[in-house]
């Protein structure tokens, strides 16, 4: 890892002459192009760039976590405007940095095909992973504004035709399409290195993927069937359940057998992982709270800005004998148990000499995962073997096996919520809530407090920036916002 460290400030600091905004676009300067585009490591580094910038797009709570229910206000604030359900043209954030990703995959593969490659299998896995990572931000759009522009080539002068939003079928086509490319084009079926794409990761996304396009996009039983078949390839690739919940987010074992792919954090090569930050840092404050050793507090580091919300920590104790509760969360109390704050305890980070880091890395995906979204699957096609993967998840937590009503949206309620007890802050709870709304398994304007009362003034998808509406002419305001621009 220690070379990727040092390149990609440099790479950062190159692919930044490379506009990629659909909106305001500036030329690719020749002469950076020229001097850059020399040789195969060129495209590897040039990759390892893409990598920085999309781990950047995900490395933020706003666009998923904050909508749910999964946060309460912490001691310090202040919350999002996404956490307050209060989205509206003026303060919604731009989807630019999203379409510089995909302008720098596009130019990737624009000049990939004339570096000297001796290696074949080496250029089809940068190839690969550049699909991956294509599909993986086009998702991402998808997930968030819904119907977004389709953009397929690189910005290579000032000549270029803005696009409007296409629908979210033609984006989910090119999402799978990109899934497809790329499974074919890994040249090997395992792991080189679980921080980077690899072939189970690529069916990672596209049973998530798919299980979107049946339940948002109504797709319905074919692609709940391709969903269940992408989970089993990802079953063969030598991945398992750890046998302790807490181990899997064990600092110095980033890469463990239960992660399918992660983002790679490191002190001294990025900045900290945002979600583990809702810890506290005013520990003076804190002086009659017994337990304070036991927290993960950092004096510069920590903002606690949420905590854990009254419904998660409940759902929680509901099963008292619950082994995740401990690694979620933490209470701490004063001397006589009563409670003072809780704050998030999953992905402590480490201590240093001079401080606490939170260097781990921003897990995409996980077994525990692949399984409840296969047990999802199984439910929603009404077959009982749903139960098999949920009970192998619970019994891992020390919960048993469920042994509630098996009609069947009450085992889909049930996935939902064991969803979020095994997935608290991994960022998944907004886009489960979303599936399981389209889904008709719950109504979201129930479950999330926020929410409650604003089916007609906070939609689902985000809508567009102002600023964005204002450059580009064909943008058409997402349905449910109001927009003030004057075409």
């Amino acid at each position: 890892m220690k070379k990727r460290n040092i390149i990609l400030t440099c790479i950062a600091c190159c692919s930044m002459l490379y506009s990629c905004d659909l909106l305001d676009v500036a030329p690719v300067s020749t002469i950076t192009a020229e001097s850059f585009w020399k040789s195969s490591g060129d495209a590897k580094a040039y990759l390892t760039g893409i990598y920085n910038k999309v781990r950047a797009l995900s490395n933020t709570t706003y666009y998923g976590e904050d909508r749910g229910d999964a946060f309460k206000p912490g001691e310090i604030g202040p919350v999002t405007i996404a956490w307050s359900q209060g989205l509206l043209e003026s303060n919604a954030p731009s989807y630019r940095d999203a379409y510089y990703i995909i302008h720098n995959i596009n130019l990737l593969f624009y000049r990939i095909e004339g570096l000297g490659f001796t290696n074949q299998a080496e250029k089809n896995r940068i190839k690969a992973e550049a699909c991956f990572l294509k599909a993986y931000t086009y998702f991402f759009l998808l997930k968030v504004w819904g119907e977004v522009p389709i953009v397929t080539e690189p910005t290579l002068s000032d000549k270029v035709e803005v696009k409007a939003r296409s629908s979210k079928k033609e984006v989910m086509k090119v999402i799978l399409e990109s899934l497809q490319s790329s499974i074919d084009l890994f040249p090997e079926d395992g792991y080189v290195n679980k921080n980077y794409a690899s072939k189970p990761a690529a069916y990672a996304l596209k049973a998530d993927v798919l299980m979107w396009k049946a339940k948002v996009l109504g797709g319905g039983e074919s692609d709940l069937r391709e969903a269940i078949k992408a989970i089993d390839e990802v079953g063969k690739s030598g991945v398992s359940l750890l046998p302790t919940y807490s181990s899997v987010f064990d600092n110095a074992n980033k890469r463990n057998k239960e992660i399918i792919f992660s983002f790679y954090f490191e002190r001294y090569e990025t900045g900290n992982l945002s979600i583990a930050t809702n810890t506290t840092s005013r520990t003076d404050n804190l002086s009659m709270a017994v337990n304070l050793g036991d927290a993960a507090t950092s004096p510069n580091q920590s903002r606690h800005v949420y905590a854990p919300s009254d419904k998660v920590r409940a759902m929680y104790l509901k099963n008292p004998s619950d082994l995740r509760y401990k690694t979620a969360m933490i209470d701490l109390v004063d001397k006589d148990g009563k409670l003072i704050l809780t704050q998030t305890n999953k992905f402590r980070g480490k201590a240093y000499t001079d401080d606490r880091y939170f260097d781990d890395d921003l897990i995409v995906y996980r077994w525990a995962d692949m399984l409840l979204l296969r047990a999802e699957a199984n439910a929603a096609l009404g077959n009982p073997t749903a139960l098999v993967d949920l009970n192998e998840v619970r019994s891992r937590a020390g919960i048993g096996e469920y042994t509630g009503p098996t009609d069947k949206k009450s085992i889909e309620k049930e996935i939902l919520d064991e969803r979020l007890r095994e997935l608290f802050i991994e960022q998944k709870r907004w886009f489960d809530l979303v599936r399981f709304h389209f889904g008709g398994t719950i109504n979201i304007y129930e479950e999330v407090p926020n929410l409650v009362g604003k089916q007609k003034t906070a939609p689902i998808y985000f809508p567009i920036a102002y600023n964005d509406m204002v450059l580009n002419e064909k943008l058409v305001q997402t349905e449910g916002y109001e927009t003030n621009v004057v075409r």
